[in-house]
C-alpha cells in the first residue's frame, strides 16, 4: 500500500530546481558619489557612502539567505554613464539596474 498524499510521478519535478543568480551593483566611494552626483534621482541614495554599504551587505545577506546567488557587480561610473547616453537612459534606479544585470551576463558568458 502506498502512503498516504504522496504526489504521482508526472507531478514530481525532473530536475532540481536551480538557484537564482543575480548581480548587485557595487561601488568604491569615489564611484558611488560619481554616479550618485549625475543621478537624476539622488534622493533615492543613502546620505552617505557608509549607510550604503550597509545597506548593501544588509541586502547581500538577505538575498544569499532565501537561497539567490548574490554576488557583487562592480561599477565604473565612466561606463554606467557612457552606456546610459549610449542606450538613450537617464542615471536612474531602472538603468542603473539594467547595466548590472547587462554586465553581469556578459561577465558570466565570459567566463569571468
Amino acid at each position: 500500500m502506498k502512503p498516504k498524499n504522496q504526489l504521482p510521478p508526472w507531478l514530481l519535478p525532473k530536475d532540481p530546481p536551480k538557484a537564482m543568480h543575480v548581480c548587485v551593483g557595487w561601488y568604491s566611494e569615489a564611484e558611488w558619489t560619481k554616479v550618485k552626483a549625475a543621478a537624476v534621482d539622488t534622493e533615492r541614495f543613502e546620505q552617505t557612502y557608509a549607510e550604503w554599504v550597509q545597506m548593501a551587505e544588509e541586502a547581500l545577506v538577505e538575498l544569499r539567505a532565501t537561497g539567490v546567488r548574490a554576488e557583487k557587480s562592480y561599477v565604473k561610473a565612466t561606463e554606467l554613464l557612457a552606456w546610459c547616453l549610449a542606450h538613450n537612459k537617464p542615471n536612474d534606479g531602472a538603468s542603473r539596474a539594467e547595466f548590472v544585470s547587462e554586465q553581469g551576463r556578459k561577465n558570466h558568458e565570459a567566463g569571468a
